[in-house]
């Protein structure tokens, strides 16, 4: 939560919550770094303030559009009326004359899809191969398991936190939390290529793992368990295995198998002689043997142990059977459903406050409008697609719409405008250089900003979009379980700045549409419906929730809006000023939640969504989809198999032998989330470039073979790109590790094609392998310290001021 001050147009003060005392049970929403430059998102110098046109493109498509210049090119200040006039010429144009398949937008707006909609593409991205079809196996889509109340956390013995960060990652309340867990006496261990902030923050023991070998790791794990339980008893909690999943063993077996095979005899070595013991996971996952034996003992069934996991270790390469091997981890120590144990997410806000929300906003009233077009192509083949004219692409479905299908071959249409409004994916996603080829290639790149952001440097038309702090209201993305926040209006809009729905409207109307058709209500009529279907949970009610706020007819009448009285739990005045409405919370209220309580009461009652109605440790379905995806020449079992990445760690080495001579990228590259920024987001807010500047992380022993100390600069490139940034040199990170903060905006020198802003993504090529997954945290790169001149601290780069003043 942020509060602010406003004095004649200006804010001069900023606070946070302080609406009651802080307590565990009543915690404050407490603003991080990020929130409080917040200030700078609004009032910031390099605001953009006009519409603007790059000098060079005029429409028509072909020779008019010089698309080589873009983000070279100046930039020209026009009207509103003629940036409206010249996309709706161009939308038209290349609608009669291509269709409009030949649009592409990553996530097409309400007016695009009403006009005709646009080709899209799907990625992975942060959710990684939780998101491709994981609720086959009985996990909830893309939640990576169901935790327990922060309640509940008090009676672990052990919280494991894997792949997981909060303290740098995760707004709101999960390192409170966490650390206040901590000092009640639990124990806390970390699985991560880095002895991270959250680890250090809760005198965490740490597990190092190479990233992207996870997989190795957990299944080294499982054999030490099994070997554990043979010799010592009640470490596996066969009981648990044979009663809710299905597929660990011969006694568990589907129904739909085709195969005789399973995870039990594969980790013992039954069909490839290899026993996936700790000698053989350390030398892929670099986790010492003894910790992994440790490990393997602290999960044990006699143990309240809770492993609550984030997506890091889900976004690399050969990662698909990732999640029913954590999965399949947890239920061998019969970690799920019970107080004390879980096996489940520890994710943005939710990350220590699991469980179904308990205070929830209500919807706009807006009417869906579906995207007619339906070629989705995978991230890593869109740019190259748009940049070849179109293309053969293998059509899986788009994960988004919740509708993976199985494979076909497609052919993606020939794409002659790009859209951005919604997401920054030429920044975030992968493969940052062949996308800035493919904005060159095209006809036209109109883009939505506040800034001069990456997608809007490599634009023709840059339309400035109000900020949160400009606009009506609305609600958070990620609230935790137990608040509602609400934002409200700080100042009017800033220079020319326009509202997407004004913006919508605008181009509507210029392509001869009736804006009303696709925005039937008002941005403040669609507040007030939020508002209004707000809901708080009600025992005693026969839905189990009653309205949230008191809204009376003088309120409507304020409003000047549609609606009815109607009585609740908070005055609408009230929750707008407080900006929250929180629940008190106490260890023995009626809110607690244990993840899977219901099923593992009665599985029967409470089936999961996998064809068994069980945790499908062994699953067909998902199999037969996964090897109907053909992005490689893999044949993918229907239980957890280690397959070495074509990229990963094995090919850090020359013909990927491990045991082997190093290659010509002998490290492994992941892109942590940052203090500093979220994504790209205030990556262009000086404070918190002074704040957090963004380094390089070098393992010690790394650094001082190739010369390099604290300080210094680096050149660091992969087979796709280069980067320099200054080193930051650490003994608490695992060796032959290399970590690029996540978001920085690029700032490529276009005579040495080095980027200067330490951009992860532009290190990221087009490898389209497996199941599709993106490989953000397993890439292979190199580094040496750089001969050139040194890079200045991040706060002294100059921000993208387009400076357009009459």
């Amino acid at each position: 939560m942020n509060k602010v001050m406003v004095q004649d147009g200006v804010v001069i003060r900023q606070k946070t919550d302080d609406t009651h005392e802080d307590s565990f049970d009543y915690p404050q929403q407490r603003g991080c770094v990020r929130g409080r430059a917040q200030q700078q998102q609004c009032f910031g110098a390099d605001r953009l303030r006009y519409p603007m046109k790059r000098k060079h493109w005029q429409p028509g498509g072909g020779e008019n559009s010089r698309g080589d210049l873009r983000g070279k090119d100046e930039w020209e200040r026009i009207s509103w009326d003629e940036a409206i006039s010249l996309m709706a010429q161009e939308m038209l144009r290349v609608k009669e004359t291509y269709g409009c398949q030949a649009f592409y937008d990553k996530k097409p707006t309400a007016a695009l899809k009403a006009f005709g909609g646009a080709s899209t593409n799907w990625d992975t991205g942060s959710h990684g191969t939780y998101c491709l079809d994981t609720q086959l196996c009985g996990l909830p889509w893309i939640n990576l398991g169901m935790a327990n109340d922060r309640y509940d956390m008090l009676n672990a013995d052990t919280i494991i936190l894997w792949s997981a960060n909060p303290a740098w990652s995760a707004a709101g309340l999960p390192a409170h939390i966490f650390q206040q867990v901590k000092e009640a006496g639990v124990r806390f261990i970390v699985v991560d290529p880095c002895y991270n902030a959250t680890g250090q923050m809760l005198d965490a023991e740490w597990v190092p793992v190479r990233g992207g070998t996870d997989m190795a790791l957990m299944m080294g794990v499982a054999y030490e368990m099994l070997r554990l339980d043979a010799e010592e008893g009640d470490v596996v909690d066969w009981d648990f295995l044979h009663t809710y999943t299905v597929g660990f063993d011969m006694k568990s077996m589907p129904d739909d198998k085709s195969v005789d095979e399973n995870l039990r005899d594969y980790l013992l070595g039954a069909y490839d002689d290899i026993p996936k013991t700790p000698e053989w996971a350390a030398k892929r996952c670099g986790t010492p043997p003894e910790q992994i034996t440790s490990l393997a003992r602290e999960l044990g069934m006699k143990n309240k142990v809770m492993i609550l996991h984030n997506y890091a270790m889900a976004r690399c390469h050969g990662t698909e059977m990732l999640p029913q091997m954590l999965l399949a981890l947890g239920a061998m120590g019969g970690h799920m459903g019970k107080s004390g144990h879980a096996c489940g997410t520890a994710y943005n806000t939710g990350a220590g406050m699991a469980g179904p929300a308990l205070v929830n906003a209500g919807s706009t009233g807006l009417p869906p409008v579906p995207n007619p077009i339906d070629h989705v192509a995978p991230a890593a083949q869109v740019w190259g697609l748009i940049k070849n004219g179109g293309g053969p692409y293998r059509y899986v479905g788009d994960w988004l719409r919740l509708n993976m299908s199985p494979g076909r071959d497609e052919e993606y249409p020939e794409i002659h405008g790009i859209f951005h409004e919604i997401t920054a994916q030429l920044q975030t996603g992968i493969n940052m250089a062949e996308g800035i080829e493919a904005h060159r290639a095209v006809d036209f790149v109109f883009t939505r900003a506040q800034f001069l952001t990456t997608n809007a440097l490599y634009s023709d038309i840059v339309l400035p979009v109000t900020t949160e702090w400009e606009r009506i209201g609305g609600f958070g993305e990620y609230p935790n379980r137990e608040v509602l926040l609400v934002y409200t209006q700080v100042v009017e809009p800033l220079y020319e700045a326009k509202t997407d729905q004004e913006i919508e409207r605008l181009l509507l109307e210029a392509l001869g549409m009736n804006p009303d058709d696709v925005y039937p209500l008002s941005e403040k009529q669609q507040f007030f419906n939020q508002l209004a279907g707000s809901t708080v949970v009600d025992a005693d009610s026969e839905t189990g929730v009653s309205p949230l706020l008191t809204i009376t007819q003088a309120d409507i009448d304020e409003w000047e809006v549609e609606g009815a009285p109607q009585e609740g739990a908070i005055g609408l005045a009230e929750f707008l000023k407080n900006g929250s409405y929180q629940i008190p919370r106490h260890a023995d209220d009626e809110y607690g939640f244990i993840g899977y309580e219901d099923f593992i009461a009665d599985p029967a009652a409470h089936p999961l969504s996998s064809a068994s109605g069980k945790f499908e440790i062994y699953c067909q379905a998902r199999a037969d989809l996964l090897n109907s995806f053909q992005f490689d020449e893999r044949v993918f079992k229907p239980y957890p198999v280690y397959y070495a990445p074509k990229l990963g760690y094995e090919s850090t080495f020359k013909e990927g032998d491990i045991e082997g001579e190093k290659g010509d990228y002998p490290y492994l590259l992941f892109n942590p989330h940052y203090m500093g920024r979220s994504h790209s987001t205030y990556g262009n807010c000086p404070w918190l470039r002074e704040a957090w500047r963004s380094p390089v992380f070098l393992n010690a022993s790394d650094a001082a073979e190739k010369g390099v100390e604290d300080g210094d600069t680096v050149l660091l490139w992969t087979k796709d790109g280069k980067t320099l940034r200054s080193a930051c040199v650490m003994e608490t990170i695992i060796p032959g590790q290399v970590g690029l903060p996540h978001g920085a905006w690029v700032d490529i020198d276009e005579e040495t094609g080095i980027d200067r802003g330490g951009a992860d993504n532009y290190l990221i090529g087009n490898d389209l392998l497996g199941m599709g997954a993106s490989g953000y945290n397993n890439c292979n790169c190199n580094f040496e310290k750089y001969d050139g001149e040194s890079l200045v601290e991040d706060c002294l780069r100059p921000q993208r001021i387009v400076d357009l003043e009459d």
